[in-house]
């Protein structure tokens, strides 16, 4: 007597050929479709190869801290421009109280060598004949 399997296996043995032709052409279909797609992921990879490697290993791994460091150039870029225009619109000032200050000092030397008497300047001691650099001196001991 048969199993209810081997019944059931009969009745669709002649099904088979038809579902391996169809499995076939799945797998088919699948393999092309993978093959299409590494392909374009190999030309992809090969026209920024470079620039993707670097920058899938150099930043992406530490991206806060290289955008912490862009906020902070972003910060000193901002202050320096601002003081920049500061310094531009008080310049005129600035060359206006430098020019009032050389020309009080040159009041105040001339008052200067008005109140106080001339005096001579000293001529410089002549050298002793006995001093020397120490560097010319003979040393007291000689090594041997």
């Amino acid at each position: 007597m048969k199993t209810p399997r081997e019944i059931l296996f009969e009745r669709h043995r002649q099904a088979e050929p038809r579902l391996d032709e169809v499995r076939r052409k799945a797998l088919a279909d699948l393999t092309a479709a993978e093959n299409t797609e590494a392909l374009r992921r190999h030309r992809s990879e090969a026209e920024c190869g470079l620039p993707k490697k670097i920058w899938l290993e150099l930043i992406w791994p530490s991206r806060r801290a290289w955008a912490g460091m862009a906020c902070l150039w972003l910060a000193l870029l901002a202050a320096n421009l601002g003081i920049k225009a500061t310094a531009t619109s008080s310049t005129p000032a600035r060359s206006a109280q430098r020019a009032e200050l050389v020309q009080a000092i040159e009041e105040q030397r001339r008052l200067l060598a008005e109140l106080l008497p001339a005096t001579k300047p000293q001529p410089a001691e002549p050298p002793r004949p006995g001093s020397r650099p120490r560097s010319q001196r003979p040393a007291p001991f000689k090594n041997c």
